[in-house]
C-alpha cells in the first residue's frame, strides 16, 4: 500500500480519487439500500394499517360499535386512504354517520402533522377532514384555500364547501376567475355537489359584476348547476349590450324553445361566429318553418356557418336525409349543395356503425 503512493505526483492523486470514488459509490449504494428497506417497511406499515382502518369503517357502517384507539403517529397514512376511499363511495348521510368515529380516533389532531407534510400529503389530510363534516374545521381548511398548489387549494375548497357550504361558495366562486391554473373539470365537479343552492346564487352575483372573460367562465358554470337561473341570465345577456364573445356563449347555452325568436335575430349577425352559433341553436329550439331561415346562411362565405347550418337543417322537427335533399336541390350556391352533401354523409356513416 505504501509503495503506492511514493510514485509521481499524478499516480498519487490519481490513486486518492480511485478510492475516493470507491468509497463515494459504497457510500451512495448503501444509503439506496437503506432508503429502499425503510421505503418497503413504511409502504407494508400503511398497507397493513389501510387494511385494518377499512375493516374498522365497515364495521361500523353495519351498525357495529367498534372499540378503537387514537390514531397512532405510524398509522396515520392508512387511516386517511381508507377513510378517503370508504367516504368517496357513501352517500352523504352514510358519511355523517361515521364522523363520530373520525372525531373518536383524533383524526383532527393527527392531520396537525401531516398539514406540514407534502403536497400529497397535505391535499389527502384535507379531503379526509372534509369528510368530517364539522364547522368548526372551517377555519383550519381556509387557510389552504390560496395554497400555491393547484390541487391542494382545490382540495381545499372542496373540503369547506362539505363542512359549511354557504360560507364555502362565497370564498370560492370569486376565486374561480382568479385561479388560472384551476382545471375547469374539478371546479365544476364542486359546483355541482353544492345542494344548497349557493353556489348558483354566489355565481348570480358574481355576474353582475363579471367582466366578458369572467361572464363566460361563469354562466358556463351556472348552466351546469342550475339550467334555469342560467336561461334567465343568458336572456338578460342577450338583450343587454355584449360583446359577440358572450353572445356566442349564450347561444350555445340556449335550449328554450321561448328563446328562439332571439335566436332568430342573430342569425345575421356580422360576426360568422356568432352566425354559426345561432344556426346550431336554432337546429336544437326550432320549429319546421324555420327551414327557410336557414337555407339563407348555406351560401355563406364562412364554411363552419355553413356547416353547422346543414346540421342545423337535418336536426329540425320533419327534416331528414329525404328532406335535406329537396333543400339541395333548390340551392343554386355549389358550396350551398356541396355541404348539404357533406352532412349527409356522415350521418349515412354514422347510421351504418
Amino acid at each position: 500500500m505504501d509503495s503506492l503512493f511514493k510514485g509521481p505526483t499524478v499516480l498519487v492523486v490519481a490513486s486518492w480519487v480511485a478510492i475516493l470514488t470507491l468509497l463515494l459509490a459504497t457510500v451512495l449504494l448503501l444509503i439506496i439500500v437503506f432508503l429502499r428497506v425503510r421505503a418497503q417497511r413504511r409502504e407494508k406499515r400503511d398497507t397493513q394499517a389501510r387494511q385494518h382502518w377499512n375493516d374498522v369503517l365497515q364495521r361500523e357502517l353495519a351498525g357495529e360499535t367498534v372499540p378503537v384507539h387514537r390514531l397512532q403517529r405510524g398509522e396515520v397514512i392508512g387511516f386517511i386512504e381508507a377513510w378517503n376511499s370508504v367516504c368517496e363511495s357513501l352517500p352523504e348521510a352514510s358519511v355523517r354517520r361515521l364522523a363520530p368515529l373520525g372525531h373518536r380516533v383524533g383524526l383532527e389532531e393527527a392531520a396537525q402533522r401531516m398539514l406540514r407534510g407534502s403536497y400529497h400529503d397535505r391535499a389527502m389530510t384535507i379531503i379526509a377532514l372534509g369528510h368530517l363534516r364539522d364547522r368548526h374545521l372551517y377555519g383550519l381548511l381556509a387557510r389552504f384555500l390560496n395554497d400555491r398548489s393547484p390541487i391542494v387549494s382545490l382540495c381545499a375548497a372542496r373540503a369547506l364547501a362539505q363542512v359549511d357550504p354557504p360560507r364555502a361558495m362565497s370564498a370560492f366562486v370569486p376565486m374561480i376567475t382568479e385561479r388560472e391554473d384551476w382545471v375547469p373539470g374539478s371546479v365544476a365537479r364542486i359546483l355541482a355537489e353544492n345542494e344548497d343552492g349557493s353556489a348558483a346564487r354566489e355565481i348570480s352575483n358574481a355576474l353582475l359584476r363579471a367582466n366578458a372573460d369572467s361572464t363566460v367562465k361563469l354562466v358556463r358554470f351556472l348552466a351546469d348547476i342550475d339550467p334555469q337561473r342560467a336561461a334567465v341570465v343568458v336572456r338578460q345577456l342577450l338583450e343587454g349590450h355584449v360583446d359577440d364573445h358572450i353572445i356566442s356563449v349564450c347561444l350555445q347555452l340556449i335550449n328554450d324553445r321561448q328563446d328562439r325568436e332571439r335566436v332568430i335575430g342573430f342569425l345575421t349577425a356580422s360576426r360568422w361566429h356568432v352566425r354559426m352559433h345561432a344556426a346550431a341553436a336554432l337546429g336544437r329550439i326550432g320549429e319546421s318553418g324555420d327551414a327557410r331561415r336557414l337555407e339563407a346562411l348555406l351560401s355563406d362565405s364562412v364554411w363552419w356557418v355553413r356547416y353547422r347550418t346543414a346540421q342545423a337543417l337535418f336536426g329540425l322537427p320533419g327534416m331528414g336525409a329525404d328532406a335535406l335533399r329537396e333543400v339541395q336541390s333548390r340551392q343554386r350556391d355549389g358550396y350551398g349543395r356541396d355541404i348539404i352533401e357533406q352532412v349527409l354523409s356522415e350521418n349515412a356513416m354514422r347510421s351504418a356503425t
